[in-house]
């Protein structure tokens, strides 16, 4: 009778280590949905951005789905190499190499401070995210990748990637398309956590194979 009392005991035990490991597992998951580790964006890899522009690349670049902060990063970089007085033979000025009759029409007063600087970052970065995302509606109905089409209409103009039903046979705008989504591997650091589901199956897979072993409080 001793004998049937200790197993029947082992096997409570055992069952109630099963419950515990679920409950945990489920416990972690409930945890990492509320703080929203379910989720997932691109981030930016360590060092890739000077520290001046990280915080503006990472917040604007999530402006629209068309573009990314990894994508943003590489966009400007090959703009102007992050150099904010830079200006290019075609008088485009700035980090985010605007010409003035183009800045005079899509430039915002990204910092609040009441003007639109074309040689101010804080201006200028979030200039080039909404003006991205304004191409990216424009050229959205023609055919191909859209931020392709976007970044093509930044170099060349919405009105040629409408006209060419995608990125035009310019070696210029062709080669900058592919520059940049070339260099957005480089800048991009990727936070994508497990899908909760997965999550969740692994949780219980994990105490499913502990079945049969004892639970421990606080480690090994």
């Amino acid at each position: 009778m001793r004998k049937v009392w200790v197993a029947g005991g082992v096997a409570v035990a055992l069952g109630l280590s099963f419950v515990m490991l679920l409950v945990v597992g489920v416990y972690i998951v409930a945890g990492n949905l509320v703080n929203g580790v379910g989720k997932g964006s691109v981030g930016l890899a360590k060092g890739a951005v000077p520290g001046a522009y990280k915080t503006l690349v990472q917040r604007w670049g999530n402006l629209c789905p068309a573009i990314n902060p990894a994508l943003l990063a590489a966009q400007l970089y090959q703009e102007s190499g992050w150099d904010p007085d830079v200006v290019s033979h075609a008088d485009a000025r700035g980090i985010a190499q605007f010409i003035p009759s183009t800045w005079a029409t899509h430039g915002v007063d990204g910092d609040g401070d009441g003007d639109r600087d074309i040689w101010d970052p804080n201006d200028a970065i979030p200039s080039a995210a909404s003006y991205d995302c304004e191409l990216a509606k424009y050229v959205k109905d023609v055919p191909g990748d859209t931020t392709n089409n976007m970044l093509a209409a930044y170099n060349a103009g919405a009105y040629r990637v409408i006209k060419a039903g995608g990125v035009p046979a310019i070696t210029e705008t062709r080669n900058y398309v592919t520059r940049i989504r070339s260099l957005e591997k480089s800048f991009a650091a990727p936070t994508t956590r497990v899908a909760p589901s997965e999550q969740a199956a692994g949780a219980i897979y994990y105490a499913q194979k502990k079945l049969g072993t004892p639970y421990l409080w606080g480690g090994e």
